[in-house]
């Protein structure tokens, strides 16, 4: 008998993997264009901004796959009749994303590590073998860090969004609520952030790690540097709590049985 955790998974690849290949795709023709591109306009530091355009298109890749699951799902009321947990149905669709991500990100690893030590060894500053490894560490965790806690803030919204829909009063209001939601939060973190307290507890502890990055134009060519940058580690602990809690929330939404 196949175990149930095994079966969600294969499931979720299954349903998923069309857009798994169809992004993997979009990435290679990018990257690809960075390169031919590059080498076209003698600017080998032309790759540096399709890494930059990848990396920010990836943060996205958590949160469209999720809602394409979560909608794909919806048609056949999986949350109403599936005997499993809601918290065993979403990490399940969390694993198989992920490790989409995660795949996509080693492509993009990959692509660094030839443009800096090959494709653009003159322009890019050479970082030793630790340097690079910390850079491309830094980059990764938070690309996928970034990509959960957007996630956890789209499955919480959608399951507010659903579990409104039993209330004929409120239902047509459905996306206003969100939209408030969405705007108190927003006001509430920027009224903490200007309390002095709140700066200097957020300063309080902090980490240097290669993490910055600048161009210089020198003699008609664009050059890549590299340098130490100071990251508070705070708002890292934060957020991460908070996506945990957004997590546990929605789960709970679920319980509950939401027709979606």
């Amino acid at each position: 008998m196949m175990n149930p955790i095994k079966g969600l998974l294969i499931k979720d690849y299954r349903i998923s993997r069309f857009h798994f290949l169809t992004w993997v795709v979009a990435i290679i023709v990018l990257l690809s264009f960075g390169v031919v591109f590059s080498a076209y306009t003698n600017q080998p530091a032309g790759t540096f901004f399709i890494f930059i355009l990848v990396g920010i298109s990836i943060v996205g890749i958590a949160p469209i796959m999720m809602l394409s699951l979560l909608t794909i799902e919806g048609k056949n009321q999986l949350w109403l009749y599936s005997p499993r947990s809601s918290y065993t149905l979403l990490l399940s669709k969390f694993a198989v994303i992920l490790t989409y991500q995660f795949i996509i990100q080693i492509l993009l690893t990959i692509y660094g590590a030839i443009s800096m030590y090959w494709f653009g060894k003159s322009v890019y500053q050479q970082l030793s073998t630790g340097m690079f490894i910390e850079l491309i560490a830094v980059i990764n965790i938070a690309l996928l860090l970034t990509g959960i806690y957007f996630t956890c803030w789209l499955i919480f919204y959608w399951s507010i969004y659903h579990s409104l829909k039993k209330y004929p009063k409120i239902r047509p209001f459905r996306w206003l609520v969100i939209i408030v939601l969405f705007f108190a939060y927003n006001l509430f973190e920027a009224f903490l952030i200007r309390l002095e307290i709140v700066k200097n507890f957020v300063s309080l502890y902090q980490l240097n790690i290669v993490s910055n990055t600048s161009l210089n134009y020198v003699d008609d060519e664009w050059n890549v540097l590299f340098d130490t940058a100071t990251i508070p580690i705070t708002p890292i602990i934060y957020y991460t709590l908070l996506a945990f809690l957004l997590f546990f929330a929605t789960s709970r939404f679920l319980e509950r049985k939401v027709e979606v």
